[in-house]
């Protein structure tokens, strides 16, 4: 799983949802991504998070060697000059409810 923070500037957000919405459609579903979640932060509406959920690393780690990131990212880096996070990480517990 990928799990991306970012701050863009005050008042910006709309313009970057546009934007991170046409690199993802632009880009498509990469092989062996399961889900996909944009998410704004209630607190601090200039602060989103995505996750990238794969079926395994080696899908994770395709797509961060792929033309599909590039495409996916390229709309969104203007608004991120420097405030941008990406983690890799292992889901110890995956439980779903009703």
């Amino acid at each position: 799983m990928r799990v991306a923070w970012g701050r863009v500037e005050p008042g910006k957000w709309d313009e970057y949802e546009a934007a991170y919405r046409k690199g993802a459609g632009e880009a498509g579903t990469p092989k062996g991504m399961l889900a996909h979640r944009l998410m704004r932060d209630i607190d601090d509406p200039d602060t989103g998070y995505t996750t990238l959920v794969f079926e395994t690393r080696e899908a994770m780690e395709a797509y961060e060697n792929s033309t599909n990131k590039a495409t996916r990212l390229a709309p969104i880096q203007p608004f991120f000059p420097a405030a941008f996070v990406v983690n890799r990480l292992e889901v110890i517990i995956d439980e779903t409810f009703d």
